[in-house]
């Protein structure tokens, strides 16, 4: 995929992702979005999963610590709006964990389109039920109440959360338009004239 998959449009698609993941904390706090119908978690799941291979320099690294990059802004956010909290252990590592996920599934955008959306989705759904048991089951019955409490609230909360799939398909889409790439094909012509690649057919 590396070769097919044009290197400055990836660029623009991975900087497009971080600029995602950093809006969602602002968009939440600005009363756009609700708390758990994020960007972060889909965004940091799609851009994973079409990372292609890795070359060296700044981009190499940017790709390969895409997660950590973008996750920056969220984690200066908390910091910023809330301050040091322990949860924090749990929801920034959950973070990782789902951009892990994503960095596994190693798609190809020359895809079938239904493939995937099929995987992509497969693949969110799954980092946000283990992102919510981490750190609203895990996290939170260790550092604020009973396990059976931690795991009634979080039924509704994590119902709620998996409306953030809806962000998948345009993020899917936005990969596909991306690796769009024109590919020179031989066509026949008229002795005295040249096809697009120099091809001369006698008549």
């Amino acid at each position: 995929m590396e070769e097919l998959f044009p290197s400055g449009r990836f660029k623009l698609f991975v900087l497009f992702g971080a600029l995602l993941v950093g809006m969602s904390k602002l968009l939440y706090l600005s009363g756009i979005t609700l708390p758990n119908l994020e960007l972060v978690i889909p965004t940091l799941v799609v851009v994973g999963s079409f990372s292609p291979p890795l070359k060296e320099g700044l981009w190499g690294w940017v790709t390969r610590y895409f997660g950590v990059v973008a996750l920056l802004a969220v984690f200066l956010t908390d910091l910023a709006v809330w301050g040091p909290r322990p949860i924090y252990l749990f929801t920034w590592t959950g973070f990782l964990l789902a951009w892990s996920l994503g960095l596994r599934s190693r798609l190809s955008p020359f895809e079938k389109l239904g493939r995937l959306l099929g995987s992509s989705l497969v693949t969110t759904a799954i980092a946000i039920l283990l992102f919510d048991f981490w750190t609203g089951i895990v996290g939170w019955s260790l550092l604020h109440a009973p396990l059976w409490v931690s795991f009634i609230g979080q039924v509704p909360f994590t119902l709620y959360h998996l409306c953030s799939l809806v962000f998948v398909p345009p993020l899917v889409g936005m990969a596909r338009l991306l690796v769009r790439v024109g590919i020179p094909v031989p066509t026949a012509a008229r002795a005295g004239r040249r096809s697009s690649l120099q091809t001369r057919i006698p008549e």
